[in-house]
Formats: C-alpha cells, sequence, structure tokens
C-alpha cells in the first residue's frame, strides 16, 4: 500500500461526522425567533416594572434619635445608665458636679454613651444619645421627579440588608419637605450668579407590616420597591 492510500484512509476514517452536515433553514428561523421572544420578554418584564414599582436602595432603617449634651460645663461625676438601658422620658441619666442634670426626652433606650464618669463635659459635648425604640420605620429618600408617584397606603417590598430578606409594607408618610431643607444643609440654590442643580430627596416613611424586631438594626440599609399603580 503506497504512503498517498494509506493517507487517504486515514482522512476518511477520522473525519468528523458533522463536517458535512448543514444547518436548516427551519432551524435558523426557529432559534431566531426564540431569540427575539427572549427579548420581547425581558423588555416586557422592565417596562412593567418601570409603570408599576417604583424602586431605590437610598433607604434605611429609621427613628427619633436624641443626641443629648450637658446644660452647663464641668465634671461629669455620676452617669446612672449604660449602653442599652430602657429609659422613661424625664428620667435623669446623668449629672454634671456644676449641679445640672441631664435627663430623657422620651420614652426609648440610651444607644450610646460618649462620655464616661470623671470626664469634663461642655455645652457642646454629647453626653449620651437615646432613641425612641418603641417606634422604628423605615425611611426612603425619593427624588422630586418621582415624588408625585408616592402616596400614603401603597403596598411596598423592604428588603433589609441585615436580615437579608424581604418584609412586606406601606407608605405611611410622604413629607411635605426635602431632606436637605429638614437638616439644613447646603443646597445647589445660590445668589453668586452661579448655579448646579441638583435634584431633591424628599423622606417616605414606611411601616413593616411583618412582626420583626428592628431595635438592633437601625441605621442599616433597605431596599424599597413601591407599587405605585
Amino acid at each position: 500500500m503506497s504512503n498517498n492510500e494509506g493517507k487517504g484512509e486515514y482522512e476518511e476514517d477520522f473525519t468528523p461526522k458533522t463536517a458535512n452536515r448543514k444547518i436548516s433553514r427551519r432551524m435558523l428561523i426557529i432559534s431566531a425567533i426564540a431569540v427575539v421572544m427572549v427579548g420581547i420578554g425581558v423588555a416586557g418584564y422592565f417596562i412593567y416594572e418601570d409603570n408599576f414599582y417604583y424602586q431605590t436602595d437610598n433607604a434605611k432603617v429609621d427613628t427619633a434619635i436624641y443626641q443629648l449634651p450637658a446644660h452647663e460645663g464641668g465634671r461629669l461625676d455620676r452617669m446612672y445608665v449604660a449602653q442599652g438601658a430602657g429609659v422613661t422620658a424625664g428620667q435623669v441619666l446623668a449629672h454634671v458636679q456644676n449641679g445640672s442634670f441631664i435627663r430623657s426626652p422620651i420614652d426609648g433606650t440610651v444607644i450610646d454613651t460618649k462620655m464616661q464618669e470623671g470626664d469634663f463635659v461642655t455645652t457642646s459635648d454629647v453626653v449620651l444619645v437615646v432613641a425612641n425604640t418603641s417606634d422604628i420605620y423605615i425611611t426612603a429618600n425619593v427624588e422630586e421627579t418621582n415624588i408625585l408617584k408616592i402616596h400614603p397606603d401603597q403596598g411596598v417590598t423592604v428588603f433589609l440588608d441585615a436580615y437579608g430578606r424581604s418584609f412586606d409594607g406601606y407608605v405611611d408618610e410622604v413629607n411635605t419637605v426635602t431632606s436637605t431643607a429638614l437638616s439644613g444643609a447646603m443646597t445647589s440654590f445660590t445668589t453668586s450668579g452661579t448655579y448646579t442643580k441638583v435634584t431633591q430627596l424628599i423622606p417616605v416613611k414606611i411601616r413593616l407590616l411583618d412582626d420583626i424586631d428592628l431595635t438592633g438594626i437601625i441605621g442599616t440599609n433597605a431596599t424599597v420597591k413601591i407599587r405605585i399603580k
């Protein structure tokens, strides 16, 4: 047997069976239709979400928090409570050597103690921080361009990062002023002749329907999805 004959047999034996196989026109059409249908489905999903829901991750677990300073400067000679202690409105929490007392403005929980007995405090020093742990909610900051879509009693799904899962809730209150106006922070408004427009945010208060403990996760992140239609 010649070398050429052997080479020809080798190529015949080991040529892949699919080498001469052709993709039918029908298969191409079916594949194209499938791709188009998937694209339509994905586009339809996003259109539906945009029309029926508003979603933002600019949200957190929130409550009223009070930072309590000394009324007069002096040595902090007594601290009557520790971090985590439950307190009532009017309760004495600390005493400064000059005779002034630091009292709780609300029923709540001491979530931080900034100073210790023996420290010298001034009127600008925060001694304790008290939170209203009986009224914890979710605050979502909504852009001014979307705020008119949000109304009380709309259903909400809230994803809490701390728990790693979602909970049901509802819109309880839509604020009437922006976050910057509430905090007194600087805005884009100026009288100097220059102006940079900045989208303003408006706080929306959301309540959870699920009975879960939020006491230990105040300030943690959340994502809210509000049903707007």
